[in-house]
Protein backbone atom coordinates (compact mmCIF):
# COMPACT_ATOMS: atom_id res chain seq x y z
CA UNK A 1 0.00 0.00 0.00
CA UNK A 2 1.08 3.36 -0.78
CA UNK A 3 1.31 6.30 1.58
CA UNK A 4 -0.72 9.06 1.49
CA UNK A 5 -0.27 11.84 -1.32
CA UNK A 6 -3.64 13.74 -1.14
CA UNK A 7 -1.44 17.53 -1.00
CA UNK A 8 -1.89 18.86 -4.60
CA UNK A 9 1.99 20.09 -3.68
CA UNK A 10 2.70 16.27 -3.96
CA UNK A 11 1.79 15.79 -7.13
CA UNK A 12 5.51 16.52 -8.78
CA UNK A 13 6.90 14.92 -6.22
CA UNK A 14 8.55 12.38 -8.74
CA UNK A 15 10.70 15.56 -10.58
CA UNK A 16 11.89 16.37 -7.34
CA UNK A 17 15.59 16.26 -7.29
CA UNK A 18 16.41 14.25 -10.31
CA UNK A 19 17.36 17.08 -12.32
CA UNK A 20 19.90 17.91 -9.72
CA UNK A 21 21.20 14.30 -9.32
CA UNK A 22 21.37 14.05 -12.19
CA UNK A 23 23.39 17.49 -13.36
CA UNK A 24 25.35 18.02 -10.04
CA UNK A 25 28.96 16.72 -10.88
CA UNK A 26 31.68 15.82 -8.51
CA UNK A 27 32.59 18.12 -5.66
CA UNK A 28 36.48 17.74 -7.27
CA UNK A 29 35.34 19.52 -11.05
CA UNK A 30 36.10 23.19 -10.10
CA UNK A 31 35.01 24.81 -13.57
CA UNK A 32 31.15 25.14 -14.19
CA UNK A 33 29.86 23.16 -11.26
CA UNK A 34 28.47 26.19 -9.60
CA UNK A 35 26.43 27.55 -12.68
CA UNK A 36 25.46 23.88 -13.75
CA UNK A 37 23.83 23.14 -9.91
CA UNK A 38 22.42 26.52 -10.05
CA UNK A 39 20.64 25.97 -13.35
CA UNK A 40 19.55 22.35 -12.42
CA UNK A 41 17.48 23.77 -9.29
CA UNK A 42 16.04 26.39 -11.79
CA UNK A 43 14.44 24.07 -13.98
CA UNK A 44 13.45 22.01 -11.16
CA UNK A 45 11.60 25.20 -9.88
CA UNK A 46 10.20 25.49 -13.40
CA UNK A 47 9.14 21.93 -12.93
CA UNK A 48 7.55 21.43 -9.71
CA UNK A 49 4.80 24.72 -11.00
CA UNK A 50 1.81 23.88 -11.98
CA UNK A 51 1.18 22.58 -15.38
CA UNK A 52 -2.70 23.20 -15.62
CA UNK A 53 -5.08 25.81 -14.61
CA UNK A 54 -5.58 26.54 -10.50
CA UNK A 55 -9.07 24.57 -10.79
CA UNK A 56 -7.76 21.93 -12.75
CA UNK A 57 -5.20 21.34 -10.23
CA UNK A 58 -7.74 21.26 -7.31
CA UNK A 59 -9.81 18.78 -9.28
CA UNK A 60 -7.20 16.54 -10.25
CA UNK A 61 -6.25 16.65 -6.40
CA UNK A 62 -9.19 15.77 -5.42
CA UNK A 63 -9.69 13.10 -8.32
CA UNK A 64 -6.19 11.44 -7.65
CA UNK A 65 -7.20 11.56 -3.30
CA UNK A 66 -10.07 9.27 -4.06
CA UNK A 67 -8.81 6.85 -6.31
CA UNK A 68 -5.83 6.31 -3.74
CA UNK A 69 -8.27 6.48 -0.55
CA UNK A 70 -9.82 3.38 -2.71
CA UNK A 71 -6.90 1.81 -3.67
CA UNK A 72 -5.89 1.73 0.27
CA UNK A 73 -9.04 0.88 1.35
CA UNK A 74 -9.06 -2.11 -0.90
CA UNK A 75 -4.98 -3.05 -0.30
CA UNK A 76 -4.48 -1.81 -3.95
CA UNK A 77 -1.88 -0.49 -5.17
CA UNK A 78 -2.31 2.94 -6.69
CA UNK A 79 0.79 3.83 -8.40
CA UNK A 80 1.63 2.33 -10.28
CA UNK A 81 -1.94 0.97 -10.82
CA UNK A 82 -2.58 -1.79 -12.88
CA UNK A 83 -5.28 -1.73 -15.35
CA UNK A 84 -7.61 -3.95 -13.48
CA UNK A 85 -7.49 -1.65 -10.10
CA UNK A 86 -8.44 0.98 -12.60
CA UNK A 87 -11.81 -1.70 -14.15
CA UNK A 88 -12.20 -2.43 -10.16
CA UNK A 89 -12.67 2.02 -9.50
CA UNK A 90 -14.53 2.72 -12.63
CA UNK A 91 -16.95 -0.30 -11.58
CA UNK A 92 -17.81 1.49 -8.01
CA UNK A 93 -18.09 5.17 -9.43
CA UNK A 94 -20.48 3.24 -11.59
CA UNK A 95 -22.81 2.65 -8.38
CA UNK A 96 -21.68 5.68 -6.37
CA UNK A 97 -23.71 8.04 -4.44
CA UNK A 98 -23.20 11.78 -4.21
CA UNK A 99 -22.21 13.40 -0.94
CA UNK A 100 -23.72 16.68 -1.35
CA UNK A 101 -26.61 17.71 0.66
CA UNK A 102 -28.80 18.36 -2.27
CA UNK A 103 -28.82 14.20 -2.89
CA UNK A 104 -30.47 13.46 0.98
CA UNK A 105 -34.07 15.20 1.32
CA UNK A 106 -35.57 14.35 4.74
CA UNK A 107 -38.93 13.02 5.34
CA UNK A 108 -40.90 12.55 8.15
CA UNK A 109 -40.39 11.39 10.89
CA UNK A 110 -37.09 11.29 10.93
CA UNK A 111 -35.89 9.25 7.58
CA UNK A 112 -33.68 10.52 5.56
CA UNK A 113 -34.46 9.81 1.68
CA UNK A 114 -31.69 9.49 -1.28
CA UNK A 115 -32.78 11.78 -4.37
CA UNK A 116 -29.53 12.26 -6.53
CA UNK A 117 -28.33 10.55 -9.16
CA UNK A 118 -26.73 7.04 -8.80
CA UNK A 119 -23.26 6.89 -10.19
CA UNK A 120 -20.82 9.68 -11.72
CA UNK A 121 -21.33 11.97 -15.24
CA UNK A 122 -19.52 10.50 -17.97
CA UNK A 123 -17.57 14.47 -18.08
CA UNK A 124 -16.53 13.67 -14.25
CA UNK A 125 -15.77 10.31 -14.49
CA UNK A 126 -13.63 10.77 -17.77
CA UNK A 127 -11.88 14.27 -15.39
CA UNK A 128 -10.90 10.99 -13.02
CA UNK A 129 -9.26 9.00 -15.56
CA UNK A 130 -7.26 12.18 -16.66
CA UNK A 131 -6.35 13.42 -13.00
CA UNK A 132 -4.81 9.27 -12.38
CA UNK A 133 -3.07 9.42 -16.41
CA UNK A 134 -1.42 12.74 -14.98
CA UNK A 135 0.08 11.54 -12.07
CA UNK A 136 1.50 8.44 -13.50
CA UNK A 137 2.47 10.04 -16.54
CA UNK A 138 4.53 12.74 -13.75
CA UNK A 139 6.24 9.95 -11.71
CA UNK A 140 7.33 8.20 -14.77
CA UNK A 141 5.11 5.42 -14.91
CA UNK A 142 3.28 4.06 -17.96
CA UNK A 143 -0.61 5.39 -18.20
CA UNK A 144 -3.09 2.48 -17.38
CA UNK A 145 -5.98 4.60 -18.59
CA UNK A 146 -4.49 3.46 -22.50
CA UNK A 147 -5.33 -0.02 -21.90
CA UNK A 148 -7.61 -1.85 -23.56
CA UNK A 149 -9.42 -3.18 -20.37
CA UNK A 150 -10.02 0.44 -19.14
CA UNK A 151 -10.84 1.90 -22.68
CA UNK A 152 -13.69 -1.30 -22.64
CA UNK A 153 -15.13 -0.30 -19.42
CA UNK A 154 -15.01 3.34 -20.10
CA UNK A 155 -17.43 2.76 -23.71
CA UNK A 156 -19.43 0.25 -21.84
CA UNK A 157 -20.22 2.97 -19.05
CA UNK A 158 -20.59 5.80 -22.23
CA UNK A 159 -23.05 3.55 -23.07
CA UNK A 160 -25.27 2.58 -20.22
CA UNK A 161 -24.91 6.56 -18.65
CA UNK A 162 -25.04 8.61 -22.49
CA UNK A 163 -22.81 10.99 -23.67
CA UNK A 164 -25.19 14.01 -23.33
CA UNK A 165 -24.37 16.20 -20.94
CA UNK A 166 -26.95 17.89 -18.54
CA UNK A 167 -27.29 21.78 -19.35
CA UNK A 168 -28.29 24.37 -17.18
CA UNK A 169 -31.05 26.85 -17.61
CA UNK A 170 -29.40 30.10 -19.65
CA UNK A 171 -29.71 33.45 -17.65
CA UNK A 172 -32.14 35.30 -20.45
CA UNK A 173 -32.78 39.00 -20.76
CA UNK A 174 -36.31 38.73 -19.91
CA UNK A 175 -35.22 37.25 -16.95
CA UNK A 176 -32.18 39.67 -15.38
CA UNK A 177 -34.72 42.80 -14.42
CA UNK A 178 -36.67 40.73 -12.26
CA UNK A 179 -33.38 39.38 -10.40
CA UNK A 180 -31.91 42.76 -10.18
CA UNK A 181 -35.24 44.41 -8.95
CA UNK A 182 -35.51 42.55 -6.18
CA UNK A 183 -32.29 43.67 -4.82
CA UNK A 184 -31.88 45.83 -1.68
CA UNK A 185 -29.58 49.05 -1.78
CA UNK A 186 -27.06 47.21 0.78
CA UNK A 187 -23.00 46.48 -0.16
CA UNK A 188 -24.13 43.18 -1.09
CA UNK A 189 -26.85 43.90 -3.62
CA UNK A 190 -24.70 46.34 -5.30
CA UNK A 191 -21.32 43.64 -5.63
CA UNK A 192 -24.39 40.73 -6.81
CA UNK A 193 -25.74 43.23 -9.34
CA UNK A 194 -22.37 44.69 -10.71
CA UNK A 195 -21.44 40.74 -10.58
CA UNK A 196 -24.55 39.38 -12.32
CA UNK A 197 -24.73 42.29 -15.27
CA UNK A 198 -21.35 42.44 -15.85
CA UNK A 199 -21.49 38.52 -16.41
CA UNK A 200 -24.41 38.27 -18.77
CA UNK A 201 -23.35 42.07 -20.79
CA UNK A 202 -19.69 40.54 -21.25
CA UNK A 203 -20.38 36.55 -21.23
CA UNK A 204 -18.14 35.66 -18.78
CA UNK A 205 -16.79 32.76 -17.69
CA UNK A 206 -17.38 32.13 -13.83
CA UNK A 207 -13.46 32.23 -13.19
CA UNK A 208 -13.19 34.96 -15.55
CA UNK A 209 -15.41 37.70 -12.76
CA UNK A 210 -13.70 35.76 -10.02
CA UNK A 211 -10.39 36.54 -11.61
CA UNK A 212 -10.88 40.44 -11.95
CA UNK A 213 -8.90 42.90 -10.88
CA UNK A 214 -9.49 47.01 -10.71
CA UNK A 215 -6.39 47.82 -12.54
CA UNK A 216 -7.74 45.34 -15.76
CA UNK A 217 -10.71 47.61 -15.62
CA UNK A 218 -10.74 50.81 -18.10
CA UNK A 219 -14.27 53.14 -18.16
CA UNK A 220 -15.14 55.93 -21.12
CA UNK A 221 -17.73 57.88 -21.89
CA UNK A 222 -18.82 55.29 -24.45
CA UNK A 223 -18.23 52.23 -21.95
CA UNK A 224 -15.76 50.05 -20.52
CA UNK A 225 -12.72 48.08 -21.02
CA UNK A 226 -11.90 44.78 -19.32
CA UNK A 227 -8.53 42.70 -19.66
CA UNK A 228 -9.02 39.55 -18.93
CA UNK A 229 -5.69 38.32 -18.43
CA UNK A 230 -6.08 34.68 -18.40
CA UNK A 231 -9.08 32.60 -19.89
CA UNK A 232 -10.36 29.07 -19.74
CA UNK A 233 -9.03 28.17 -23.47
CA UNK A 234 -6.31 30.74 -23.53
CA UNK A 235 -3.21 28.61 -21.63
CA UNK A 236 -0.57 30.66 -22.32
CA UNK A 237 -1.86 33.86 -21.00
CA UNK A 238 -2.11 35.96 -23.63
CA UNK A 239 -5.11 37.85 -22.66
CA UNK A 240 -7.64 39.55 -24.37
CA UNK A 241 -9.53 43.08 -24.48
CA UNK A 242 -13.27 43.02 -24.17
CA UNK A 243 -15.73 45.92 -24.49
CA UNK A 244 -18.92 46.23 -22.45
CA UNK A 245 -20.86 49.29 -23.59
CA UNK A 246 -23.28 51.71 -21.35
CA UNK A 247 -26.60 51.26 -22.12
CA UNK A 248 -28.99 54.03 -22.92
CA UNK A 249 -30.77 55.94 -19.74
CA UNK A 250 -34.08 54.00 -20.02
CA UNK A 251 -32.46 50.54 -19.52
CA UNK A 252 -30.27 52.15 -16.61
CA UNK A 253 -31.31 48.84 -14.45
CA UNK A 254 -29.56 46.94 -16.67
CA UNK A 255 -26.27 49.20 -17.36
CA UNK A 256 -23.26 46.58 -16.45
CA UNK A 257 -21.13 49.92 -16.29
CA UNK A 258 -23.09 52.04 -14.22
CA UNK A 259 -23.90 49.03 -11.80
CA UNK A 260 -20.06 48.56 -11.48
CA UNK A 261 -18.98 51.94 -10.91
CA UNK A 262 -21.49 52.14 -7.92
CA UNK A 263 -19.83 49.18 -6.93
CA UNK A 264 -15.74 49.74 -7.37
CA UNK A 265 -16.61 52.98 -4.62
CA UNK A 266 -17.04 50.59 -1.93
CA UNK A 267 -14.19 48.44 -3.35
CA UNK A 268 -11.48 51.24 -4.34
CA UNK A 269 -8.70 51.42 -6.45
CA UNK A 270 -6.63 47.84 -6.08
CA UNK A 271 -7.67 44.93 -5.19
CA UNK A 272 -9.92 42.36 -6.44
CA UNK A 273 -13.24 43.56 -7.88
CA UNK A 274 -15.62 41.23 -6.26
CA UNK A 275 -15.01 40.27 -2.93
CA UNK A 276 -16.39 38.30 -0.16
CA UNK A 277 -18.29 39.65 3.05
CA UNK A 278 -17.39 38.27 6.59
CA UNK A 279 -19.87 36.94 8.78
CA UNK A 280 -20.69 40.40 10.09
CA UNK A 281 -21.44 41.61 6.92
CA UNK A 282 -18.01 43.55 6.74
CA UNK A 283 -16.12 43.55 3.15
CA UNK A 284 -12.83 41.70 3.25
CA UNK A 285 -9.53 42.03 0.92
CA UNK A 286 -11.22 38.57 -0.42
CA UNK A 287 -11.88 38.01 -3.71
CA UNK A 288 -15.02 35.63 -4.54
CA UNK A 289 -14.45 31.66 -5.22
CA UNK A 290 -15.52 30.86 -8.74
CA UNK A 291 -18.12 28.53 -7.27
CA UNK A 292 -19.22 31.57 -5.43
CA UNK A 293 -20.86 33.28 -8.43
CA UNK A 294 -23.08 30.28 -8.82
CA UNK A 295 -24.64 30.34 -5.36
CA UNK A 296 -25.09 34.07 -5.97
CA UNK A 297 -26.93 33.79 -9.00
CA UNK A 298 -29.15 30.99 -7.41
CA UNK A 299 -29.55 32.34 -3.80
CA UNK A 300 -30.70 36.26 -6.08
CA UNK A 301 -32.84 34.31 -8.32
CA UNK A 302 -34.77 32.39 -5.71
CA UNK A 303 -35.14 35.05 -3.83
CA UNK A 304 -36.92 37.60 -6.59
CA UNK A 305 -39.26 34.52 -7.53
CA UNK A 306 -37.65 33.54 -10.74
CA UNK A 307 -37.01 29.82 -11.35
CA UNK A 308 -34.57 27.65 -12.88
CA UNK A 309 -31.61 25.25 -12.73
CA UNK A 310 -29.07 27.93 -12.91
CA UNK A 311 -25.00 28.06 -12.94
CA UNK A 312 -22.20 30.40 -13.16
CA UNK A 313 -22.01 29.51 -16.86
CA UNK A 314 -25.47 30.94 -17.02
CA UNK A 315 -24.76 33.88 -17.68
CA UNK A 316 -22.64 33.24 -20.45
CA UNK A 317 -24.90 30.98 -21.69
CA UNK A 318 -27.89 33.22 -21.78
CA UNK A 319 -25.92 36.62 -23.53
CA UNK A 320 -25.20 33.18 -26.35
CA UNK A 321 -29.25 32.43 -26.24
CA UNK A 322 -30.23 36.09 -26.84
CA UNK A 323 -27.84 36.77 -29.03
CA UNK A 324 -28.59 34.35 -31.21
CA UNK A 325 -32.33 34.66 -31.16
CA UNK A 326 -31.38 38.12 -32.27
CA UNK A 327 -29.69 36.55 -35.44
CA UNK A 328 -26.50 37.89 -33.95
CA UNK A 329 -23.62 37.15 -36.97
CA UNK A 330 -21.49 34.12 -34.84
CA UNK A 331 -17.98 36.21 -35.47
CA UNK A 332 -19.80 38.96 -33.25
CA UNK A 333 -20.86 36.48 -30.71
CA UNK A 334 -17.42 35.09 -30.44
CA UNK A 335 -15.45 38.50 -30.45
CA UNK A 336 -17.37 38.77 -26.70
CA UNK A 337 -17.38 35.14 -25.34
CA UNK A 338 -13.54 34.86 -26.83
CA UNK A 339 -14.41 31.48 -27.85
CA UNK A 340 -11.78 30.23 -31.12
CA UNK A 341 -14.10 27.57 -32.24
CA UNK A 342 -16.88 28.54 -34.34
CA UNK A 343 -18.81 25.17 -33.77
CA UNK A 344 -18.94 25.54 -29.89
CA UNK A 345 -20.92 28.75 -30.65
CA UNK A 346 -23.37 26.97 -33.13
CA UNK A 347 -24.43 24.46 -30.16
CA UNK A 348 -25.60 26.68 -28.50
CA UNK A 349 -27.08 28.71 -31.31
CA UNK A 350 -28.72 25.80 -32.28
CA UNK A 351 -30.24 25.15 -29.32
CA UNK A 352 -31.62 28.90 -28.98
CA UNK A 353 -33.19 29.06 -31.93
CA UNK A 354 -34.73 25.34 -32.17
CA UNK A 355 -37.94 26.77 -32.55
CA UNK A 356 -37.54 29.62 -34.70
CA UNK A 357 -39.05 29.34 -38.11
CA UNK A 358 -40.68 24.96 -38.15
CA UNK A 359 -40.40 23.90 -41.05
CA UNK A 360 -44.22 21.98 -40.34
CA UNK A 361 -45.74 25.15 -40.21
CA UNK A 362 -44.35 26.47 -43.83
CA UNK A 363 -45.88 22.58 -45.13
CA UNK A 364 -49.01 22.95 -43.52
CA UNK A 365 -49.71 26.22 -44.16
Amino acid sequence: MEARSDDPQVIREGQKGLLEAAFLPPATVADGSALLAELARAVERDLSTADHAPATERAYAHDWADFSGFCRRHELTALPAAPQTLALYLKALETARSRAPSAYRREPPAQTVYVGPVGLSLPTLRRRLAAIAARHTLNGHETPTDHPLVRRMLRRYARSRGTAAKKKDPLTIDRLPAIVSAMQDDAAARRDRALLLLGYAGAFRRSELAALDVVDLRFTKAGLYVWIAAAKNDPRKQGRELYVPRLPAERIDLCAVAALEGWLAEVGAEGPVFRTFDLRGRLTANRLDPSDVARILRRRAAAAGVAGDFAGHSLRRGFITNAAKKKVPIESIKRVTGQRSSGIVLDYVAAATLDDDPPLLEIVG
